[in-house]
Order: C-alpha cells, then sequence, then structure tokens
C-alpha cells in the first residue's frame, strides 16, 4: 500500500488515473448500448403485482435483484436492483439468467404434464414422480423413464463401486473418481456439493469454465 511523504496512509479517494480509466470505460458502455450495464424488467407492467428485492445466489459479490411477481406469485421477470450499491443494476451473464431458476422447462418438477422437446422429460408428477425420470443407458440411444428412487440408488452405488476403498493406503484419497463442477449451481448447492465431495473421498474436482 502506497503512503504520502510523512508515512501515512493517504486517505480513501480516486486518483487522476483511476478517474480516467472509470471515464474510459464508462463511454464505451454507453456506446456500446445501455444492456451491457443493466437490464431493466422485461414485464409488462401491468402484470406486475409485486416487486421483491433479493440477492443474486451465484456467488459472494451479493448482487442486488428485483423480481417481479403477478398476483398468482408466479415469476414474471429477475433484474438488476438500481439502488443496490454493489451493483447499481448491473448482472452478470449468470445473474441475468437467473430467471431461469424457476422458469426452464428442463428444471425438476417443471413439467408434469408433455414437454415442449421430449416427451421422455416429463416426469415429477405429483406427489411421488409417478412418471419417473428420464435416464439414458450407456451405449442405448433412447431415452426411457425410470423412478427417482431407483434412479438416486444406482447412482449411488455405481459411484461406490468406481471408487473403490478409501483407507490409509491411498491417504483416504479415491484416485479413480473425479467430480464436475456447474456454473449453474448457486452458493448453497455448491457447498452441500463440497461437502459431498469430500465426505465421498476425492480430491478430484474441476469446474466447467475451464474445460
Amino acid at each position: 500500500m502506497s503512503t504520502n511523504g510523512e508515512g501515512k496512509v493517504p486517505e480513501k479517494g480516486i486518483s487522476r488515473r483511476d478517474f480516467l480509466k472509470t471515464g474510459a470505460f464508462a463511454a464505451a458502455a454507453a456506446a456500446a448500448g445501455a444492456e451491457i450495464a443493466v437490464n431493466p424488467s422485461a414485464a409488462t407492467a401491468a402484470a406486475v403485482a409485486e416487486t421483491y428485492h433479493t440477492t443474486c445466489p451465484y456467488c459472494s459479490a451479493s448482487c442486488g435483484q428485483l423480481v417481479d411477481v403477478d398476483s398468482a406469485g408466479n415469476v414474471l421477470d429477475v433484474y438488476g436492483d438500481f439502488k443496490s450499491p454493489m451493483n447499481a443494476g448491473g448482472l452478470c451473464s449468470k445473474g441475468a439468467g437467473s430467471y431461469q431458476l424457476v422458469t426452464n422447462p428442463r428444471r425438476l418438477g417443471a413439467f408434469p404434464g408433455p414437454h415442449p422437446e421430449n416427451p421422455k422429460f416429463a416426469y415429477d408428477s405429483a406427489p411421488a414422480y409417478a412418471n419417473g425420470i428420464a435416464y439414458k443407458r450407456t451405449g442405448n440411444a433412447d431415452w426411457d423413464k425410470i423412478p427417482l428412487d431407483q434412479a438416486l440408488n444406482e447412482i449411488a452405488q455405481r459411484m461406490v463401486t468406481a471408487r473403490g476403498p478409501v483407507n490409509p493406503a491411498n491417504g483416504h484419497n479415491s484416485k479413480s473418481v473425479a467430480f464436475f463442477g456447474s456454473s449453474h449451481l448457486n452458493n448453497e448447492q455448491n457447498y452441500s456439493y463440497r461437502r459431498l465431495i469430500a465426505q465421498f473421498g476425492t480430491s478430484n474436482v474441476e469446474h466447467q469454465a475451464r474445460l
């Protein structure tokens, strides 16, 4: 950290160089269009019954978000909070895409009825996953359905079999399996996922952004 001539830390402020750099970035953003910085609500004003303040779940930056809902409680849009000191209305691509947390047609439970792309994805029929979930066996080109409990049990059994023993001989660290992270996971999901990896007994972890 730099100091002034008396060896004291200068008061917080912005230098001339930082000001010029910030100004140049702001000018470039303005030239490219407002969409680069903010994404105002795309919902029809007449349909919005309530707007809620929340925080983006994807990282520790804690960017502010606004959520528009209709009178039935359905989410109409998720966009940046212009009054938030953390992001001033701007959102990264993940934050801007968080609307799909409740609207993406492939999320679990989204389609108890017909699926727009493939009927095999139409699962999670209340109250007990009656239609099963879509799965694809190795070497089989066709999608099929399987009960959720059966799918989870098969996954767990195959993972443990592939891992092999975890003991002092291998440093309690299996090298035969690896876990693959996803940028779709939010903070809480990533915490649980990392705990699972540690309990499973491996340090082989990679993220999709680097592959």
